[in-house]
């Protein structure tokens, strides 16, 4: 018998797939990354790939990308992409070569209003409010599209797991905490423009004149951020170079939609209602229906006036006949 030895047998190894940056510029490109490899053998070669959306599931498949076959030593350049895709990555060395697992699906998104379909989202507004509907269209219906959604889970659902597909429309009856990235996408492989939508916790309830009123400029995780300008209906105020807006007394001029910017990067707008004073309307509702009751009795003075002169009148004419 010869020594025993131990054999271990570990899965393939998944490279992470980085994209910059992940919204596009008009003009700009965007670098793939294949990272996630530090820690296994050198040698790697990196081979680029193009989403493909699969009509028979709600995966994808993959197409190699241009000057790819080979594979690559460093990033891949993807030159001034114009409509949103997704991509992923592997890596192979050795001879006869040995693959790892393909890479997530990473996607770089467009806000293009012109690409195969477009994507428009009813009540229109960028910020929504959970339990209130909200309905998603692509606007071509002679091709059949999906909706998908990316969030911050990494998940990339399709209508029918959070939704009602009608035709090219998904609605969402109740948004919940439907915050993400939306698009469609067609069986023929077609994206659409790409939507954020941003949903809020509760109703904003609009605020009173002449009461304090602090706006906070936070990161996803509820950091209080440093170093940020703040916009008023896309004005920029003088004051509020700290992560906080501070209005001691608001007025009916303070109004309107509000977003703060950091580094080089815009919130989604907010809208700020301002009522009047609840104590002054409350007054000028009293001052009116007081004015109404002495108004009423007024009239009916009169009313009794005119109609004792009038009796006296007749009295008067009838003796003297």
């Amino acid at each position: 018998w010869s020594d025993a030895f131990r054999l271990t047998v570990r899965s393939k190894p998944q490279p992470v797939l980085s994209v910059s940056p992940s919204w596009l510029n008009p003009g700009a490109s965007v670098t793939l990354s294949c990272e996630g490899l530090e820690h296994q053998p050198a040698g790697w070669r990196f081979f680029w790939y193009k989403a493909v959306p699969d009509p028979s599931s709600s995966s994808y498949s993959i197409e190699m990308l241009p000057g790819s076959s080979n594979g690559t030593e460093q990033n891949y350049i993807v030159h001034r992409p114009t409509h949103t895709a997704g991509y992923a990555c592997r890596a192979g060395r050795g001879e006869p070569m040995f693959y790892t697992d393909y890479s997530e699906v990473k996607f770089v998104w467009s806000a293009d209003s012109h690409p195969a379909a477009s994507l428009s989202v009813s009540p229109d507004r960028v910020q929504h409010v959970i339990d209130q509907p909200v309905t998603l269209k692509c606007s071509r219906n002679d091709i059949k599209w999906r909706v998908r959604r990316f969030t911050d889970t990494l998940s990339y659902l399709q209508c029918s797991n959070w939704g009602t597909m009608h035709g090219s429309s998904c609605t969402i009856n109740r948004l919940w905490y439907h915050s993400g990235v939306y698009w469609c996408e067609s069986e023929s492989g077609e994206f659409s423009n790409a939507v954020n939508i941003t949903v809020q916790g509760s109703p904003v309830h609009p605020v009173t004149e002449g009461d304090p009123v602090t706006l906070s400029c936070r990161d996803k995780e509820q950091n209080l951020l440093s170093n940020v300008f703040f916009y008023h209906n896309n004005k920029l105020l003088n004051y509020g170079s700290r992560g906080e807006l501070n209005i001691s007394a608001v007025s009916k001029s303070d109004e309107g939609f509000y977003k703060c910017q950091h580094s080089g990067k815009d919130s989604p707008r907010s809208w700020m209602s301002v009522r009047g004073h609840v104590g002054s309307e409350n007054q000028l509702r009293t001052f009116r229906k007081c004015c109404l009751i002495i108004a009423q009795k007024v009239m009916m003075i009169i009313i009794i006036e005119l109609l004792i002169t009038g009796f006296k009148f007749k009295r008067s004419y009838f003796c003297y006949r």
